[in-house]
């Protein structure tokens, strides 16, 4: 059974855990490889991720932009530790969101075939991070994890 989990740990903090039925190899590719990220992580049905940009390494830069018939939003990331298979933390600065950048720290954890996505989202204050948890960013997720379950099946270990 898939789990998801949404919790704020801290009143500056956004916790998302999220079981998928595949190895930690296959879950990686998924969050590191350009042409993956943009099957899945384009959050409800009627949005999607035209522009995905990653350049996977320290120091390096994503670019992210999402659509839907109502908006478009963009985001700049930068990766600051990458351990493979283990953790990525990168900042994510959102196109007019005067509030500053978050801290986003990924862990990957398998078990027997299955591995967990843990999501500690670090915000500037609880202002910030309560303006960021408008309706549909649980949902957005908890879709775009649907999906990724849908994409999972269907990649290689190579």
């Amino acid at each position: 059974m898939k789990t998801f989990e949404f919790t704020t740990p801290t009143p500056t903090s956004i916790r998302i855990v999220r079981t998928f039925d595949a190895p930690v190899k296959l879950v990686w590719r998924a969050h590191t490889e350009p042409e993956l990220v943009k099957q899945w992580m384009t959050g409800p049905p009627d949005h999607s991720l035209p522009v995905c940009e990653i350049d996977f390494r320290v120091g390096g830069k994503a670019r992210y932009v999402w659509k839907n018939p109502q908006f478009e939003m963009g985001m700049t990331a930068e990766f600051k530790e990458i351990v493979e298979h283990e953790r990525i933390v990168h900042t994510e600065v959102f196109d007019g969101w005067p509030e500053g950048s978050t801290t986003v720290t990924t862990t990957f954890v398998e078990s027997k075939g299955r591995t967990t996505a843990t999501v500690e989202i670090e915000y500037q204050s609880q202002e910030v991070r309560d303006q960021a948890m408008q309706p549909g960013f649980k949902e957005g997720f908890e879709a775009s994890y649907e999906t990724l379950d849908k994409l999972l099946p269907n990649l290689s270990d190579e």
